[in-house]
């Protein structure tokens, strides 16, 4: 639940891009998206959506308990979703988790003043990244 709470937060892409397979006419509008046109789909926006997910800027992996996802809804989908969806979504979270568990076994990681809180995010990066790094403390577990 950790690291699908971080997924959620903290996504990679900030987007999923897509390609209109047919004409759609959104609802309640004249506007038609024609087949063939790009269109992108706000990851982060949907992610932090108080109306999908409560208080969405509190850090809470517990709202991923019992598989409560909204897969249904297709609510959650950091590695995408459908047959482009990526196919490393499964070893992409178990080597996370692995790998934040051997560090958490032998360190301690904490805020320090230059932690940036909320954190905010570089205006021209493709990926999701902070604007100055994420400065933290690591110490040692005697």
């Amino acid at each position: 639940t950790l690291v699908l709470e971080c997924l959620r937060k903290y996504g990679v892409l900030p987007f999923l891009d897509r390609e209109a397979v047919s004409d759609y006419r959104l609802e309640g509008t004249d506007l038609v998206i024609e087949k063939g046109t790009g269109v992108y789909i706000p990851l982060f926006a949907f992610m932090r959506d108080p109306k999908y997910f409560p208080n969405p800027e509190k850090f809470d992996p517990e709202r991923f308990a019992d598989n409560n996802v909204n897969a249904e809804e297709l609510l959650y989908f950091p590695f995408g979703e459908g047959p482009r969806a990526c196919i490393g979504k499964r070893l992409g979270i178990l080597a996370v988790a692995i790998c934040i568990s051997h560090v958490l076994i032998k360190f301690n990681i904490d805020k320090c003043a230059a932690t940036p809180d909320p954190v905010e995010f570089a205006k021209k990066s493709f990926i999701l990244q902070s604007s100055c790094g994420l400065p933290i403390t690591v110490t040692p577990i005697s």
